[in-house]
């Protein structure tokens, strides 16, 4: 558990984006008190199988939490950066940002939500 939050299930979506950075989502299901929620990272590749990925991703935080089922996420290359269309509620977004070496990049993740229930 990272910063309180239970360690995601399993990797449900790997995606590179434009600039060589990869867009990782992951999914949590919760008990059935509460709501399975997939968490969105961006990073550079990370090598390995799904659960070596997946343990990677565990121990970092995430840029954004929705509710959204799999199938209702879109995610995109737009002119400054990468778009991700989801249908749910989100609890959690921020542009995320990493270093690539001695690099630092930046991206800019542009959200297109559609609250509805599922």
């Amino acid at each position: 558990m990272v910063g309180g939050i239970a360690d995601a299930d399993e990797l449900v979506i790997k995606q590179e984006v434009k600039g060589g950075a990869w867009v990782y989502v992951t999914r949590y299901g919760a008990p059935a008190t509460d709501l399975d929620t997939l968490r969105f990272y961006i990073d550079n590749q990370i090598q390995g199988t799904d659960q070596e990925i997946l343990k990677q991703l565990n121990k970092q935080a995430s840029f954004m939490i929705t509710d959204s089922n799999v199938q209702d996420v879109v995610i995109r290359d737009t002119q400054s950066g990468v778009g991700i269309d989801v249908k749910g509620a989100v609890y959690n977004y921020y542009s995320k940002q990493y270093t690539d070496g001695e690099k630092f990049k930046s991206y800019r993740v542009s959200l297109n939500q559609q609250d509805e229930r599922r």
